[in-house]
């Protein structure tokens, strides 16, 4: 940064060289603060960048099925099965099972 010190003293004396010497400080922070801002601008531009090469990705990995309208985020079936399998499997369901004996006790 290579700027002469601000002393709190010189700025009683309100001089030109202390004047000078803010002056360069102020200028600095405007440089600083237009960089920080093209920072974040570039961040959020390489954020959304990313995001759409993301979903593209997404979208050619796993295409959606058709007429469906569901994506590969979706998840709205809770099961792990494809639907052939559903009910197929042998065993009572939750509402046909009212309680389990176990040792001990019963479990509901």
């Amino acid at each position: 940064m290579g700027h002469p010190p601000l002393e709190f003293s010189d700025c009683y004396l309100d001089s030109p060289d202390f004047r000078e010497r803010l002056k360069c400080y102020e200028q600095e922070l405007e440089r600083t603060n237009k960089f920080i801002k093209d920072v974040i601008k570039d961040g959020n531009a390489l954020i959304s960048a990313m995001r759409s090469k993301w979903k593209a990705s997404m979208d050619e990995l796993f295409p959606r099925a058709s007429g469906s309208g569901h994506t590969a985020g979706d998840r709205e079936d809770s099961g792990c099965f494809p639907s052939q399998f559903s009910g197929a499997s042998g065993f009572p369901s939750t509402s046909e099972v009212g309680s389990i004996e176990v040792e001990g006790g019963q479990y509901n």
